[in-house]
């Protein structure tokens, strides 16, 4: 690690020759705000470093800049905010690194202290006010883990008896299924068969029936409540009623006080608890006249970021892309997730060997008018939402109409992510993605493990009808998949929209995709509404229970040289649903039954590193 890094430092120093000395700023947790950042007489704040970026970006120095952070944790008391004011000059660099191997830790939460210990053994807390006033949070994370905010059940899901008429207000339940004590608040978690809705609860009745204070499922038919199943899975969270087992929590917001169940072994004085307070670690954003280029973050750790469920309640469409039911934008009722580190109209930046964890909504977005940037050798691990987002949407708009019909060329575009470890996303909202690439061009997602996820791996497109769009010339390839759709059904290992023009699919391992919970099966790739001119070549799929491939009004798709593993004799490789089956042109595929197949070596472990994450 240290030869890779000094790799980075070291190019990045050297931006022209004839340049003046490489500067550095210092940042050290026994430093002091009021000094000159020097090694010497270093800053106590990654904030402070950043106003003197903005200062000696008004020198014009014309020097490469590096910001020096020594070891330990830092609680940013706000967002970092960066631009192009902050850079040292046409052709320079800013690094933001580590002073040795070890990685400072950026946090945007806050330590809960001041516990005491109740008479039944459990630990209480009072809960400091923020600067708006109650600080509310989803999250808790004690000695460096996720813990489960009050379930019922702890494991596993309910099963709804009969929807309320409408579909959409309610339902009734089983006897005896839901917490006696349980008769209005908490939170409803409603599984749809690729998306999930969290809406509050209004009430529940002695008839057995639960009526909520916002809409089950977006606006659409097929998200009523039994539009999909007609006994769909649920489960009640944030309740003090369902706070009954060791390592839960619950926050009550009257009173402003937390109580935690402790595990076995936990004691006041040996737990460090930490709640999420900013929303937003790392913003790195140019103009529209001119972008940002040339930031990059080696060796460093981000955790730690809050997101509050939208007003009328988060009810997702898919990938975390959400409806926003307080019509606060008349041209779009539908929004995406926001993420704790945004890049937007930025051009040749990176995060290398960094760690992004314990994040309350997505984790890193390449977003509006990237290119050239990269993520790589890192870990993206206990994200709420999608842990990656590369390219953008439709929402934006251009001259009134959406962009990527105004202002095709401004596609996000050669955007890398390369060798990282994803896994545990979706802790929160069931619906996300490791990889979300929606709109964007030549992509490039190689050699990341992608693992333990409840949808699906890799989401490429954004469009669900094979309408030409700026998307194309993207690639997923070596890439080791495994151990996704553990939660929901319909996607994938690889999951595709739309028209996307020499998009190839390759040397991917893909395994391990249970039965899907829902009705809609899961598959290895699924090549979903509109996905059309794409190539699927040399891939390994196997260890799936229903067919390896499958397409969905798909058009004109290539699929050569794959093996493709079936779990039984009669299971086809390839499933057709509306879609004409000469479209798909397939050569050179080996079909093999499971139990004539002996999985080949996996590849090069990016998640060797054991993990501290909570199922």
């Amino acid at each position: 690690m240290a030869c890779r890094m000094l790799l980075v430092t070291c190019c990045l120093a050297v931006a022209t020759q004839g340049a003046a000395a490489l500067r550095e700023i210092h940042v050290a947790l026994t430093g002091d705000d009021q000094s000159t950042g020097t090694a010497e007489a270093p800053f106590a704040t990654v904030e402070r470093a950043v106003e003197e970026l903005a200062r000696l970006g008004e020198e014009s120095n014309a020097t490469d800049m590096h910001v020096v952070i020594h070891d330990g944790t830092y609680r940013l008391k706000k967002s970092l905010v960066l631009g192009t004011s902050h850079l040292p000059g046409p052709g320079k660099a800013v690094l933001f690194r580590s002073a040795t191997e070890t990685k400072p830790l950026l946090s945007g939460g806050r330590l809960l202290t001041g516990w005491r210990v109740n008479e039944d053994g459990t630990f209480t807390v009072r809960v400091p006010r923020g600067e708006s006033g109650k600080w509310q949070f989803r999250e808790l994370f004690v000695n460096g883990e996720r813990r489960p905010r009050a379930r019922h059940p702890n494991s596993g899901y309910l099963r709804i008896v009969e929807s309320f008429p409408d579909k959409r207000s309610g339902f009734t339940f089983e006897p005896g299924d839901l917490p006696p004590a349980l008769r209005s608040g908490g939170e409803l978690v409603f599984l749809h068969d690729w998306s999930i809705s969290r809406v509050p609860i209004r009430s529940v009745d002695a008839m057995n029936r639960l009526t909520v204070e916002y809409p089950i499922g977006n606006r659409a038919d097929h998200y009523k409540i039994d539009h999909f199943e007609k006994h769909p899975r649920y489960f009640v969270e944030g309740h003090r009623a369902c706070w009954d087992s060791p390592g839960e929590w619950y926050l009550d917001e009257h009173s402003e006080t937390l109580i935690y169940w402790p595990r076995e072994d936990e004691t006041v004085e040996s737990i460090e608890v930490v709640a999420p307070l900013l929303t937003r670690l790392l913003l790195v954003r140019g103009t529209e006249e001119q972008p940002v280029r040339n930031i990059h973050f080696s060796n460093l750790a981000f955790e730690h970021c809050a997101w509050s469920l939208p007003a009328g309640g988060y009810s997702s469409g898919q990938a975390t892309v959400h409806e926003m039911r307080d019509n606060s934008d008349r041209h779009n009722v539908r929004k995406m997730m926001e993420s704790a580190i945004t890049f937007e109209r930025a051009e040749n930046c990176s995060l290398t060997h960094c760690r992004i964890a314990h994040i309350g909504c997505s984790g890193i977005a390449f977003g509006a008018q990237t290119r050239d940037c990269e993520l790589r050798d890192s870990r993206v691990e206990d994200i709420s939402g999608n842990g990656i987002n590369l390219g953008e949407d439709t929402s934006r708009r251009v001259n009134g109409r959406a962009w990527w019909q105004t202002a095709p060329d401004q596609v996000a575009s050669r955007l890398t992510v390369k060798h990282n470890c994803i896994t545990h996303c979706g802790q929160q909202f069931y619906g996300a993605v490791a990889v979300w690439a929606g709109l964007v061009q030549q992509a490039e997602v190689v050699e990341n493990e992608i693992r333990d996820h409840p949808y699906s791996g890799v989401s490429l497109g954004w469009m669900w009808n094979p309408t030409p769009t700026p998307a194309g010339n993207n690639r997923v390839h070596h890439n080791h998949i495994h151990h996704v759709m553990q939660r929901l059904s319909d996607g994938g290992g690889i999951y595709t929209l739309g028209r996307q023009p020499g998009t190839v699919l390759s040397h991917n391992q893909i395994h391990d995709i249970p039965l899907n919970a829902g009705r809609a099966e899961s598959n290895g790739m699924f090549l979903d509404q509109g996905s059309d001119q794409i190539t699927i070549t040399d891939n390994v799929i196997y260890g799936i229970d229903r067919s390896p491939l499958r397409f969905h009004q798909a058009h004109h798709i290539d699929v050569q040289n794959n093996t493709l593993v079936v779990a039984r004799d009669d299971m086809p490789a390839l499933r057709y649903n509306n879609t004409n089956p000469e479209t798909v042109r397939q050569d050179g595929n080996q079909v093999i039954v499971a139990r004539e197949f002996k999985p080949p070596p996996a590849p090069p472990a990016a998640c060797a590193e054991d993990s501290s994450v909570a199922n």
